[in-house]
């Protein structure tokens, strides 16, 4: 197997990918900036964990909301024009923070939140879809592993930066600080040829795979058996031939068409369908932490009375941030080892299993620097996984599908953390929060167990498309 690219190669020679990282790593520190500040006011102005809850579930629920429309958008127009109009739209709406600081408004706050994560909705589903397209080949594992490492890398200084600049300096600062990443952002993104952010390819080998779940016989693996007819599985997918009358007319383009056309996508791969379950099945777990971290900070290691918990909210957020960025670093190496279907398979399941399980023992942990220690570790083993579930996800997805596949899973993931999130917040009136931190770790092993068990009992494999790289591109 060819290794991949290295990020000197990746970054020096690939010019388009390197102004949308540069853009995005400028943008992500000022969001992590601002999250510390957000939840810092919500402490200062309320001080119940059901503040807090609705901050973060205002924060993660939109996603659901708003992701089939990125999904189609990013499909079908112009993804350059998404990610500069959102993130124009973001340096706008973080100055609004600044308003509801001076006003003291809670409801202000977790509006603004809500706005924010529907526009961020937009540019995730645009940049995700984008990414293989310019950066293909040998470079789409580091280019992935590069996007997502510096997102935790920006999450971990961010969040340490922003602690100290909260104490510091006050909250305003911080979001002066992310209204202007946003603009540089765009600033990044704006000299990137939008066609190169698309490839033009024929959809039928997609709908074959739709048609062949609908009308086919048996199919253990539609990304790995062949296809029948294209223009037969068009038409038994219920889809409109190109250049047919019916694909002319509006109604064959229509928002829900588009929609249910991804839907049956998702349902008929089974690999994908697998990624998104096990990505939900995590959440269950992985939701409740940003809530927990938070009333760890204002109780369990509280400096006393005065004692915002800035700085610890900040500790947590900052090992957690650290542990994913180095997992991601290490998944290239992780990649290169699982070279066949029959690894790549078993590790996804061993690690998730292994990374809820350090988590839980983090809740036993007496001390703030161990617990920081534990979620760090477990953060590490999180980050390999999903550096390499991320890229097999984006290798097997056809371009006109991914937009719409990647919203699917981020929004039904996003909508499963609010509600654990939303769970967590009425069990900490009931329970210490380090049980809960227990708690959540083996919800997030769960899928791991789960993975497993359909690899041993039902055959379910990784197709080979998604392991191994291209390089015809």
């Amino acid at each position: 197997m060819m290794a991949s690219a290295t990020y000197r190669e990746l970054l020096g020679r690939n010019k388009h990918f390197r102004s949308l990282w540069i853009g995005q790593a400028i943008s992500e520190l000022g969001t992590w900036f601002s999250f510390i500040a957000e939840l810092g006011l919500i402490r200062t102005f309320s001080g119940s964990p059901l503040a807090t809850t609705a901050l973060l579930v205002a924060k993660l629920l939109p996603f659901l909301l708003v992701a089939p429309i990125a999904g189609v958008l990013a499909d079908r127009r112009s993804r350059k024009r998404l990610l500069i109009a959102a993130d124009l739209i973001r340096a706008a709406l973080a100055l609004v923070f600044i308003v509801a600081g001076k006003t003291g408004a809670v409801w202000l706050v977790v509006a603004t939140s809500a706005s924010m994560s529907s526009v961020t909705m937009f540019f995730e589903a645009a940049k995700n879809a984008a990414i293989p397209n310019l950066a293909t080949g040998r470079e789409l594992l580091t280019a992935n592993v590069l996007m997502f490492s510096t997102r935790f890398l920006q999450y971990t200084l961010g969040s340490a930066l922003g602690g100290l600049t909260a104490v510091q300096f006050g909250y305003d600062v911080a979001f002066v600080a992310n209204a202007a990443s946003f603009v540089v952002s765009a600033l990044f993104i704006a000299p990137i040829p939008g066609r190169l952010m698309r490839k033009v390819q024929a959809r039928r080998e997609a709908l074959a795979q739709i048609a062949m779940v609908e009308t086919g016989p048996s199919v253990s693996d539609p990304l790995s058996d062949p296809p029948p007819d294209p223009m037969t599985a068009e038409s038994a997918a219920g889809i409109p031939i190109a250049g047919s009358e019916e694909t002319a007319s509006p109604a064959g383009r229509r928002f829900l068409s588009d929609i249910r056309e991804g839907l049956r996508f998702i349902w008929a791969t089974p690999f994908v369908r697998g990624l998104i379950l096990v990505n939900i099945a995590w959440a269950t777990g992985g939701g409740m932490t940003t809530v927990l971290f938070d009333r760890i900070a204002g109780h369990v290691f509280s400096g006393g009375e005065g004692d915002r918990g800035d700085w610890v909210v900040a500790t947590l957020f900052t090992a957690q941030g650290a542990g994913v960025f180095l997992g991601m670093l290490l998944s290239r190496r992780v990649a290169q080892w699982m070279a066949d279907e029959r690894r790549a398979s078993h590790f996804i399941g061993w690690a998730l299993m292994f990374h809820g399980a350090l988590f839980a023992f983090a809740g036993f942990m007496p001390t703030l620097a161990l617990m920081a220690a534990f979620v760090s570790a477990s953060r590490i083993v999180l980050g390999a996984e999903f550096g390499v579930q991320e890229t097999m996800m984006m290798r097997v997805l056809p371009d006109d599908y991914r937009g719409r596949v990647f919203t699917t899973d981020r929004s039904l993931e996003w909508a499963t953390m609010a509600l654990s999130t939303m769970a967590a917040g009425w069990l900490l009136g009931w329970f210490h929060p380090r049980a809960l931190l227990i708690t959540a770790g083996i919800l997030s092993a769960s899928p791991g167990l789960v993975w497993l068990l359909a690899v041993w009992l039902a055959s379910f494999r990784v197709p080979a498309g998604a392991v191994r790289e291209s390089y015809g591109d």
